[in-house]
């Protein structure tokens, strides 16, 4: 039982992770001065041009993934597992994204769908650690 729990909290923050990458970042960060105009401005930019290398650490992406862990804590209350997946997801996220834009080689094997969406279509394959949720809405970057 447990262990279902926490692959939901996995799938949870996978889902969370997608909107705010689609929603925020590729939407409302088309902007110009929206406060997520610093991805597209920014990261997309700066990996783009350098074949997937971004050496730079957000510290508004690590910030706002530790504050989004923060408000899922009334999860622990009621199903402490699913808290523990949403948390283990958004410490991957911070680790894996960092080290995928510094080692291309490893994010074009191994997370593909990532380095298409920075490589070859923004517009699709919004998840970062895993592509669940781009494949249950059919926006994986095939």
């Amino acid at each position: 039982m447990s262990f279902f729990l926490f692959t939901v909290g996995v799938i949870y923050a996978n889902m969370i992770e997608y909107s705010i990458h689609r929603y925020l970042f590729h939407g409302l960060g088309k902007k110009k001065n929206s406060m997520f105009a610093f991805h597209l401005r920014g990261h997309h930019l700066i990996s783009r041009k350098n074949n997937f290398i971004d050496l730079k650490i957000s510290i508004f992406e690590t910030i706002g993934v530790l504050f989004l862990m923060g408000t899922q804590l009334p999860i622990y209350f009621m199903a402490p597992p699913i808290f523990y997946g949403v948390v283990t997801y958004g410490v991957l996220f911070i680790i894996l994204h960092n080290y995928m834009h510094k080692n291309s080689e490893f994010a074009e094997r191994y997370f593909w769908w990532h380095w298409k969406h920075h490589m070859q279509n923004q517009n699709k394959s919004w998840g970062v650690v895993l592509p669940l949720t781009d494949i249950i809405t059919n926006t994986l970057e095939k």
